[in-house]
């Protein structure tokens, strides 16, 4: 879209939608796309792990799986741009509308607005990140907000936020990684679930105009 804060390109394997602050790329591996989630072109700050294909129990969702990615264009504006994404896995039914959003101050948002349609017993639905962050970058953490300053980031502040009923989870991977999920809050004989999470980035510059 001409002079839109967002580009977006793809190709049969992959993704990518870039803002000035951040990019986000989806790749496509044998039938599953994962994602992960950088910085201007600098390696990846966090990434999206995703189920083995001989996962086992399957009433517990490590992340949804995606299969079909499709650009919602007729959505589109200047400041946001969305995906469709859909998979399958068991009898679980995934939808998600993802949408990459900017703002006036240079910061961008990427929302994960997740459904999960299944007739068999679902004990636990999320989403699960490796954040490539260290325990000294972790400033905040509780189950509505985790929040990481400096460090990679430079003078940028990464928030990971649970929205509506969903709620956050965070443990150590290491001297310089944690995993990081979203996890949904289930409703007792809902054959249909609903799991929102967002990720945000925003500079110091910004915060404190």
């Amino acid at each position: 879209m001409p002079g839109a804060s967002w580009n977006l390109d793809q190709t049969d394997d992959a993704v990518t939608i870039r803002t000035p602050a951040v990019r986000i790329v989806l790749r496509r591996a044998g039938d599953r796309w994962s994602h992960e989630i950088g910085l201007g072109d600098g390696p990846p700050l966090l990434a999206s792990i995703e189920h083995g294909p001989d996962a086992g129990d399957p009433s517990q969702v490590l992340s949804p799986v995606y299969q079909e990615v499709q650009h919602h264009a007729f959505d589109d504006d200047d400041r946001r741009v969305r995906l469709l994404l859909t998979g399958l896995l068991h009898r679980h039914h995934f939808s998600a509308v993802l949408t990459v959003s900017t703002d006036d101050d240079g910061g961008a948002a990427i929302e994960f607005d997740v459904a999960d349609r299944c007739r068999d017993v679902v004990s636990s639905l999320a989403a699960t990140y490796e954040v490539r962050l260290g325990p000294g970058d972790l400033q905040e953490a509780d189950e509505t907000a985790v929040r990481w300053d400096g460090g990679p980031l430079g003078d940028g502040r990464l928030t990971f936020t649970a929205i509506e009923a969903s709620r956050l989870a965070i443990a150590g991977k290491g001297p310089r990684a944690v995993q990081a999920q979203a996890l949904a809050s289930l409703a007792p004989g809902s054959f249909t679930h609903r799991l929102r999470y967002r990720w945000a980035w925003a500079s110091r510059s910004c915060r404190t105009r």
